[in-house]
């Protein structure tokens, strides 16, 4: 297991439509790197903020991803619905939230198999704390090995500490280490904090759709096609204008002297 630094700041955070509408690009400034964010519950609840929250959290620079809540149940019919709402993309990572009291562990196995079978090569992510550990205990399961790894919640700021069901995950990809956290942008809410189980350059490899890297810039945008320009000149000098070394156009002329009939030449001056 790597180590991992505490910081004020987390690598990631997780929200849902209790953070409100978070200032992306403060959150950004803050040097969170990752964004995990509700997108349904069960078999009918939406998560309503889930669209604009991840929209602004892409447009200030940070990477994204999205979490189901798994209720007791059918776990193939809640996995289908939450496909239903957020139609990820190939190679996506997605969460399934595995903390509900009375959720059993085939409910989890079922929601999983159902996102392998979406044909997309989902990188799958189990969250969970206490559930995860009661129903595999020291056992190793081969299908959840093989097939996800952790995301676990244990609210302690001394990772020395920490405990998960190792038998199955040897290591845990991401630790929520707190449930009451502060983060610029996103007001009086409390936040949820995550560390990653490695270097900020892994973090961002792991919580992005498998195979993809951060855009290039793009390149620099072309001159204006339109140039404005201020004379000031003496009353009854008159003015010539060249433009790439030729006098103007007739029409080009025009359109420069109605715009320098609108630019003050000095202060203004009572008559």
């Amino acid at each position: 297991m790597w180590a991992t630094a505490m910081s004020d700041i987390p690598v990631c955070i997780d929200i849902s439509h209790h953070q409100g509408t978070p200032d992306m690009r403060e959150v950004a400034a803050s040097g969170v790197l990752g964004l995990i964010h509700k997108a349904t519950e069960g078999s009918s609840f939406i998560d309503s903020a889930r669209a604009k929250n991840c929209s602004n959290a892409i447009a200030a620079g940070i990477a994204v991803s999205t979490y189901f809540w798994l209720k007791p149940g059918d776990g193939r019919s809640q996995t289908e619905f939450y496909l239903s709402v957020v139609d990820p993309a190939e190679g996506e990572r997605v969460v399934i939230d595995y903390e509900e009291d009375g959720c059993s562990l085939t409910t989890l196995k079922d929601a999983v198999q159902a996102l392998l079978d979406y044909g997309k090569n989902l990188q799958i992510t189990v969250y969970s704390g206490h559930l995860l550990k009661q129903v595999l205990g020291d056992s190793h399961d081969a299908f959840l090995a093989e097939h996800t790894d952790l995301w676990l919640a244990q609210y302690t700021s001394n990772e020395s500490s920490i405990s998960w069901p190792d038998g199955t995950y040897p290591v845990w990809s991401l630790w929520q280490y707190s449930e009451s956290g502060r983060v610029p942008g996103i007001g009086d809410a409390y936040v949820d904090l995550d560390n990653f189980n490695g270097s900020d350059e892994n973090f961002l490899k792991w919580i992005r759709p498998a195979g993809t890297v951060p855009p290039a810039p793009g390149p620099e945008p072309e001159p204006s096609a339109v140039v404005d320009v201020a004379i000031t000149a003496p009353e009854g000098v008159e003015v010539e204008v060249s433009i790439n070394g030729s006098k103007a156009a007739l029409h080009r002329r025009k359109r420069l002297l109605q715009h320098l009939r609108k630019v003050k030449r000095g202060p203004d001056i009572e008559r």
